[in-house]
């Protein structure tokens, strides 16, 4: 035993003393012998053998080294344990905290896996989705959203389809147990849909929830049960209608709550075209009632025109002149399809307007029937004020559709479609010459 310490300890002293024998093996050590406080150590090398002495301070440093390096590894041990402990404490922290963290989202999945329980239904021949709506007692629009069947909308047997949690008639009943209801008065005009588009409700629940039937006859005043508030939704403000087949112009005009008159002055060219499918329509109201002010401010005007045409006299003088005269005050007023007012006219409203102002005799509006109000005339026979009638279409069908009045000398007065105002003309011109039809003299 203590040849081996005294070998350590010499191997520690050669390599700290004496560098010469820093790289000897403990294997070269022969012997060591320990005489008056001094040690021998008997080594061999190269087949001799050679001898190192040692003082008692020097085995003394060496000691001292040699405890101070043990304490320095057991700190250094000690400190490896703490660390050690300390990692393991974080790691089973960090691994707890996981697990709670797992447990409690596990928890919270289960939780709400339990609370959306859905039910899986396998499809069998002659199953639609109707008759699983109705089975189920579930809307086929959820049945829809939920198993993303699209606008197709197509099962087949053997298909699992998930159904809905909650049906129409839990959610009546959750409504009836926590009193979550609001009563609702019809009103004229009301249906289920409209009312439950308004509380944002299905129809099936709104059925169930007042004991309804399928089709039932809603009457103002009566009360329905519903649930939560209604819905506030904005209205549509809309500016254009396109025509569609069997639409009039009343039907377009109550749709967008305007009046037949303001639609007409909203698209001029219903006047002339008339309604024709695929056409687009203005019917924005606003643009209306601005229309309407602004026509008000021109029937002020044009009060006032009449006032200068209507002058004194213009009433009495009833014979020919008097009209001659008075037609003549509106030469260059506009022609307008379908108008009768001073500053534009069409040509049976010019005649029409005329005679009632200056002969006072209210005649028919439309040229046709005018073709047949008083007495027949011939050409030979014409005087001023008398009207005469045309055929001014192209294949001549023999039928009224121009009219104006005869002022003399070959001579008439007319709003021209041609000329786009009220015009004179002369009666001996071919085109007017070759259709000229008859004259009516209104007494």
């Amino acid at each position: 035993m203590l040849k081996r310490i005294y070998s350590i300890l010499f191997v520690g002293t050669l390599m700290a003393f004496t560098p010469a024998y820093s790289a000897q093996n403990v294997s070269n050590i022969k012997q060591i012998i320990k005489k008056d406080g001094k040690i021998i150590v008997i080594l061999k090398e190269n087949g001799k053998e050679k001898r190192v002495i040692l003082d008692q301070d020097a085995l003394s440093k060496i000691t001292a080294k040699n405890q101070k390096s043990k304490k320095n590894n057991k700190s250094k041990k000690k400190a490896t344990k703490k660390s050690d402990k300390k990692e393991s404490k974080t790691k089973a922290s960090k691994k707890s905290k996981k697990e709670s963290k797992s447990n409690s989202k596990s928890s919270k999945t289960k939780v709400a896996k339990n609370s959306k329980k859905q039910k899986l239904y396998k499809v069998v021949s002659g199953d639609t989705l109707f008759s699983i709506a109705r089975k189920y007692k579930v809307s086929i629009s959820d049945l829809v959203k939920l198993n993303k069947l699209g606008s197709s909308r197509l099962i087949h047997p053997g298909d699992t389809i998930k159904i809905p949690s909650s049906s129409y008639l839990e959610e009546a009943k959750k409504a009836v147990e926590t009193n979550n209801k609001t009563v609702y008065k019809v009103q004229r005009g009301d249906t289920l849909f409209s009312i439950a588009m308004k509380y944002n409700m299905r129809v099936d629940t709104l059925r169930a929830l007042n004991n309804l039937k399928k089709k039932p006859k809603l009457k103002p005043g009566m009360e329905l049960s519903v649930i939560g508030k209604p819905v506030k939704t904005k209205k549509k403000i809309y500016t254009k209608h396109i025509v569609r087949r069997g639409d009039t112009l009343w039907s377009i005009a109550k749709r967008y709550g305007l009046t037949v008159s303001q639609l007409r002055m909203l698209n001029p060219s219903i006047r002339s075209r008339g309604l024709r499918r695929g056409a687009v329509l203005q019917v924005s109201k606003a643009k209306a009632i601005r229309l309407s002010t602004l026509s008000s401010k021109r029937r002020i005007r044009l009060r006032g025109l009449l006032s200068r045409y209507t002058q004194r006299g213009s009433y009495s003088s009833r014979g020919s002149r008097g009209v001659v005269s008075y037609a003549k005050r509106f030469l260059g007023s506009r022609y307008v399809w379908g108008a009768s007012r001073p500053g534009a006219f069409d040509c049976s409203g010019f005649t029409q307007y005329v005679m009632h102002h200056a002969k006072g005799r209210m005649i028919p509006r439309v040229s046709r029937r005018q073709a047949y109000y008083g007495r027949y005339v011939s050409r030979r026979n014409l005087r001023p004020g008398d009207l005469i009638f045309f055929d001014t279409s192209r294949s001549r069908r023999g039928y009224v559709n121009h009219v104006g009045i005869y002022i003399g000398n070959g001579m008439f007065i007319h709003a021209s479609s041609a000329k786009h105002r009220v015009v004179i003309t002369s009666l001996n011109k071919p085109f007017y010459r070759s259709r000229f039809m008859w004259g009516r003299r209104v007494n």
